[in-house]
C-alpha cells in the first residue's frame, strides 16, 4: 500500500526491468504512467549504481503524442 504523498520508488535492472520493492513486483511503464495520472510521484533509480534516472526513463513515455495532418 502507497502512503500519500509518499513517492513510490522503482529499480531499473539493466535487462529494462522495472522493479517496485514496496510491492515485491515488476511493474511496467503503463503503471508508472497510471501512477502518475493519479498524482503519485515515482522515483526511478539505476539498481546498479542507485543513481536516479526518473528523466530518463520516463521523459520519452510521458510527452504529447503528435498526430500528422
Amino acid at each position: 500500500m502507497v502512503n500519500p504523498g509518499e513517492p513510490i520508488t522503482v529499480k531499473l535492472y539493466g535487462n529494462r526491468r522495472l522493479y517496485q520493492p514496496g510491492l515485491a513486483r515488476y511493474v511496467t511503464l503503463s503503471d508508472l504512467q497510471a501512477h502518475g495520472r493519479d498524482g503519485i510521484a515515482v522515483i526511478v533509480r539505476d539498481a546498479a549504481t542507485g543513481a536516479e534516472i526518473t528523466d530518463q526513463v520516463l521523459s520519452p513515455h510521458l510527452s504529447p503524442r503528435r498526430t500528422e495532418h
